[in-house]
């Protein structure tokens, strides 16, 4: 049997996400592989593409159940890193923020929005392996998936109010740091519209919008465009920003699931990889 319109989109994203996985790689190297930071992200999201096209072009004749589990579980995945990646990389900008005495966010608040997003994962996979197709091809998506949905919404709607608060203070803090909220600005929209669909696909669920029997050129431009736009957007600010040393770093941007500051105090690391600081990143604003 020849290949589907769908198999010929996994060929484009191995020829898109193998060179982008090399980039993510070189950029989280240069930033930092802790959990906090954005790039990671970025790492995952192009190796779980390049792991689910080439299911795709193995199995292309395969409609198993087993087929359906993964395509509905790689789909949840891809938007948990878009989301976790654009809370990191605001953690850093806004980091520089508080530096100057604003104290925009706290950790706490962070840490609320990268859980809800963390949980909306979880029961996105627990809802994607608890998906059903009867003999028609009609897929039943199951209310776990919905839940996680949800909860992407509340998180991105979490990681929209401290973009749209922080913003304003982008001429206090260091000219190259001010690229941060222009990237997230750029990749905003993108991000909508990916979650916009997989809204679609979960409680709509119809010949248009699904996952599993949709349209692909539906998908494909409502989802795999937005990914990799995303993607290729914070490559770039990874490229263009410096690594930050230690003593730049904030603790929105290395934060911790849980404060360890009593327990390290006067340790610049903890076993999570994470540098807890007592008080805000030292920097020099300088607009040269």
């Amino acid at each position: 049997m020849g290949l589907g319109s769908q198999d010929y989109v996994s060929i484009v994203e191995l020829i898109i996400y193998i060179p982008a996985l090399i980039a993510a790689i070189v950029v989280t190297a240069r930033h930092g592989f802790h959990r906090a930071s954005g790039w990671i992200y970025t790492v995952v999201l192009c190796t779980v593409r390049i792991a689910g096209a080439i299911c795709q072009l193995l199995t292309h004749t395969d409609h198993s159940d087993g087929l359906l589990t993964a395509t509905l579980i790689i789909d949840s995945i891809g938007i948990s890193p878009l989301l976790l990646a654009t809370l990191g990389i605001l953690s850093r900008f806004i980091d520089f923020v508080n530096a100057k005495g604003v104290q925009l966010f706290s950790v706490k608040q962070f840490r609320f929005v990268q859980l809800l997003i963390t949980l909306g994962l979880i029961l996105s996979i627990a809802g994607g392996t608890g998906g059903s197709t009867d003999s028609n091809g009609t897929v039943t998506v199951s209310g776990t998936s919905k839940a996680g949905i949800i909860l992407y919404i509340v998180g991105f709607a979490g990681i929209t109010y401290f973009f749209l608060l922080s913003s304003s203070y982008r001429s206090g803090v260091p000219r190259q740091e001010r690229r941060s909220p222009i990237a997230v600005a750029i990749a905003w929209p993108f991000i909508l519209v990916r979650l916009i669909y997989s809204a679609l696909a979960v409680f709509v669920n119809n010949d248009t919008f699904s996952v599993v029997g949709g349209k692909v050129s539906v998908r494909a431009a409502m989802a795999v465009i937005e990914e990799f736009l995303v993607v290729f957007d914070y490559l770039i600010l990874g490229f263009m920003l410096h690594k930050l040393e230690p003593e730049e770093q904030g603790e929105l941007a290395n934060r911790a699931w849980k404060d360890r500051r009593g327990k390290r105090r006067g340790n610049n690391s903890d076993k999570g990889g994470f540098i807890s600081l007592t008080k805000p990143p030292s920097v020099s604003i300088d607009t040269q």
